[in-house]
């Protein structure tokens, strides 16, 4: 009988030991996955652009930049590079102190004489002014290239005119209307943002009359629009409006908003990411 006890206490101390040390792994790896973690650990940004940095799973984050002359960093994160260098993005937490190393590099920017060396075109069409707002918040995320899409006989500052007159008769008629000053080349660009409004239920024709003008084959287009007046479904059709338009590209789904953040978010999701 006390044979049989001293075998029943020892299969359970044993029991108790393995279960001891498997919560103790799961304790490990719980505290490991809520560990402090900063997104990425290096950067390399163009004079003018921004980038935004995270910590998962942490609140009250303090950062701070080793030389604001370069590249500054706000409360929420958002690094602005100034000029060419070097510099360290440091974000403290919990007691650690997480970095980012940054390098700042020169930028130029001019389409026409393609002479920046950067990979991304900003191309947009406005009239109201909205799409123009959001290009150039996008150019200066970026540091990218920029062309402003208009059309050779400008369009009616009345409202009426160009929504009841101009653009609806272009629509009707799949019109291209000719358009100012286009690049004589994007040969240099992979990457293509297209903003935009949406007028009858699509892209503006000149948005056509650009796009048919190049070969995209290699080169990835993102069409991002804004209207508080239109819905998602109208947006979809002026996405199917550039992928028939766009020989040989690759187009993005895009993104429809009227979140300015949500742009931003967009924008270094798809188009800054590596």
């Amino acid at each position: 009988m006390r044979r049989n006890w001293k075998r029943i206490t020892g299969i359970v101390l044993a029991f108790v030991l393995i279960i001891g040390q498997f919560m103790t792994g799961v304790n490990q790896t719980q505290a490991a996955s809520k560990s402090p973690k900063l997104s990425r650990a290096s950067l390399t940004l163009t004079v003018g652009q921004s980038r935004k940095l995270s910590v998962s799973n942490a609140k009250n984050v303090k950062w701070t930049s080793s030389n604001k002359k370069v590249a500054t960093v706000n409360k929420n994160g958002t690094v602005k590079a100034k000029k060419s260098g070097k510099a360290t993005i440091t974000a403290k937490v919990s007691g650690k102190s997480l970095k980012c190393k940054v390098t700042v590099k020169k930028k130029q920017n001019n389409a026409n004489n393609q002479t920046s060396g950067s990979r991304i075109l900003v191309a947009y069409f406005s009239w109201s002014g909205t799409s123009e707002q959001i290009a150039k918040d996008i150019i200066a995320q970026t540091g990218a290239d920029s062309y402003r899409i208009e059309r050779a006989t400008p369009y009616s500052s009345d409202y009426s005119t160009v929504a009841y007159g101009e653009a609806k008769t272009e629509a009707d008629t799949n019109a291209r209307p000719a358009i100012k000053n286009a690049p004589k080349s994007i040969a240099q660009y992979d990457k293509i943002v297209l903003c935009y409004p949406i007028w009858w239920h699509t892209a503006p024709m000149t948005v056509g009359t650009f796009l048919e003008k190049y070969d995209f084959t290699g080169k990835t287009i993102y069409p991002v629009s804004q209207s508080a007046s239109m819905d998602r479904s109208q947006f979809e059709e002026s996405v199917t409006f550039v992928k028939s338009n766009a020989k040989n590209a690759t187009v993005d789904d895009g993104l429809f908003s009227t979140n300015s953040s949500r742009i931003t978010d967009y924008i270094n999701q798809k188009v800054l990411e590596k």
